[in-house]
């Protein structure tokens, strides 16, 4: 039975896949901050002992510790290692103490957890690390400066674990960059303000198949792929025109 450790499972994407991943048949340790999503989850467990649970917040330092007792009470092996603990969003004023939740979110506890789970795979030899990241990693964005800014440091350090992993030789570890997205979920504020919105599912369905094949970066679905090498081209002034509309 294939074992995956989801971070960030209580809503939205990493829901939506603990769900997919209880259906397949795999072992499924679930970890977020509050406990009760991950409660209603276990009930859709169709083996005994299928399912761990741990209440786990990213921004604590002890979060890394709390993540190998995951690991042990999951037998000590991981085969698939998947991030989606994450916070952003819009903001109006340009302040300091708005911006650090997502700041301590998004890098100083995504980078613990992260490096925890790089060292298990490289520990055990094998394994697959997901992140799921954004689109927005792509460029900065006016009216969420915080956000996008952690997206690019987390695409950054993802290519940087990778780059070691091909150093070293490591064929059988897999670091998989996935970059969804507007997507429906309680992070995104008035979607309907927006283009390209994303069904939950249709979302979760691309970033499976983007796991299964083991995907180094996958921009989550097509459109937006093929939108990402022309907003990394286009000039500063004319990003900076169209994102002027949403301040």
């Amino acid at each position: 039975m294939s074992t995956v450790l989801i971070l960030g499972a209580s809503s939205g994407l990493g829901y939506a896949l603990a769900q997919h991943y209880l259906m397949r048949g795999w072992k499924v340790g679930l970890a977020a901050r509050r406990t009760e999503p991950l409660e209603q989850l276990a009930q859709l467990a169709k083996l005994p002992h299928q399912v761990t649970l741990a209440c786990i917040d990213v921004r604590q330092s002890e979060a890394p510790q709390q993540l190998e007792h995951l690991l042990q009470r999951l037998g000590g092996k991981v085969d698939l290692y998947l991030h989606c603990a994450g916070i952003g969003k819009m903001t109006a004023n340009i302040h300091y103490e708005e911006e650090l939740p997502t700041l301590q979110t998004n890098v100083m506890g995504w980078t613990a957890c992260i490096d925890w789970a790089y060292n298990v795979l490289c520990r055990q030899g094998y394994g697959q690390l997901a992140a799921i990241t954004s689109f927005a990693a792509n460029r900065g964005l006016a009216p969420a400066p915080a956000y996008a800014a952690t997206k690019a440091f987390q695409a950054h350090y993802l290519e940087s674990l990778r780059q070691r992993v091909l150093a070293k030789k490591l064929r059988h570890i897999t670091i998989t960059d996935l970059r969804p997205g507007f997507v429906d979920t309680p992070l995104l504020a008035h979607p309907e303000q927006l283009f390209w919105v994303l069904p939950t599912e249709k979302a979760v369905h691309a970033l499976l198949r983007a796991i299964d094949r083991r995907r180094s970066i996958a921009t989550i679905t097509t459109r937006w792929a093929l939108l990402a090498p022309l907003l990394r081209i286009a000039p500063r002034w004319l990003v900076a025109r169209i994102l002027r509309r949403a301040l």
